[in-house]
């Protein structure tokens, strides 16, 4: 498999339980047993995600300001850093996945006190980053390695437990592009590949895998197909407008794996501005104050999508992250 950091990113990312755990920690919830309550987790399983996630890096256990034996995760740097790929799967999901419902959460950045609005930039000259404004080049991370052991290149048979155990936003968004197989697809369009057998053969896809995923793809309005030429019965496949605004998320996860993931060899890829010719970094920022992102400067509320069954327990939650 070709190094990629967005695909490391995503094999956090892409275990239901692992996201739902990370997801709960930034709406304050810190204690096992709140996970547990709020998820309806088995035990063991949250247990051994748990434990995965502290061996990953992302958490950390400290003892509970309360005293006794009681203790609590926190956010290490690493997971922390999370954060800004989360709003950037949050807006996809806002922006094209919650139907007639609405959004599930407002979200208010506490820095310039208006709603947020989140949008990925140059680093080089902090405009709006577009797809087609952006050329790549190998980065001395570039290469091939093998797949990761345990990582999951089927569909989970149940992409639903993203949702659990409220509607949300991020998780739609994962529902679509969580799949590894969807993802690489997915950047295969970005890199500018079209054809069923150039993606095939850049991926090391099963062409019935791959078939399975272009329709899935196609279900979602991410792809669209067009013949080649005139008469032909061949087909090239493009990004819709929704798949094109996947591209923030893209940006934003390889962001994170090239910094938390890459090691000693550095980035696979390095990213090159068209119009201004420079190397540059996503960054995930406000657009109405340009600042960058981070979790305690966001306050949420329930949107109209919210699901007011649900309780009041988690709504006290998300009106104010703690740090």
């Amino acid at each position: 498999m070709e190094s990629c950091s967005v695909d490391r990113t995503l094999q956090t990312l892409s275990d239901p339980w692992s996201f739902l755990v990370l997801r709960e920690l930034w709406f304050g919830l810190k204690r096992f047993d709140e996970f547990q309550g709020t998820l309806r987790i088995p035990r063991a399983t949250l247990s051994n995600r748990l434990k995965a996630l502290r061996e990953a890096g992302l958490l950390m256990q400290v003892p509970s300001p309360q005293g006794g034996l009681r203790k609590e995760y926190r956010f290490t740097e690493k997971g922390a850093d999370l954060y800004p790929v989360m709003l950037t799967l949050l807006r996809w999901g806002d922006r094209w996945k919650n139907g007639d419902a609405g959004i599930p959460l407002h979200l208010t950045h506490h820095a310039c006190g208006k709603r947020l609005v989140t949008e990925v930039v140059y680093s080089c000259c902090g405009t709006k980053v577009n797809a087609k404004d952006v050329e790549y080049q190998d980065g001395p991370g570039a290469g091939v390695e093998p797949a990761a052991a345990g990582s999951k290149t089927n569909r989970s048979s149940k992409p639903d437990k993203f949702t659990l155990p409220r509607a949300c936003s991020v998780a739609r968004t994962l529902q679509v592009m969580g799949d590894r197989w969807s993802f690489l697809v997915i950047r295969e369009m970005f890199f500018g590949r079209h054809r069923f057998d150039e993606i095939q053969k850049r991926v090391g896809i099963a062409t019935n895998i791959l078939s399975n995923r272009i329709k899935l793809l196609m279900s979602h309005d991410i792809l669209e197909r067009s013949n080649y030429g005139a008469g032909s019965t061949r087909y090239e496949y493009h990004l819709t407008a929704s798949g094109m605004d996947l591209y923030a998320s893209f940006l934003a996860m390889m962001r994170w794996g090239d910094h938390w993931l890459s090691e000693e060899q550095g980035a696979p890829l390095i990213l090159r501005h068209k119009k201004c010719g420079k190397v540059f970094e996503p960054e995930v920022v406000c657009k109405q104050c340009r600042l960058p992102l981070v979790a305690h400067e966001v306050h949420y509320k329930p949107g109209p999508g919210w699901d007011v069954n649900f309780g009041e327990d988690i709504l006290a939650h998300t009106m104010l992250p703690r740090k």
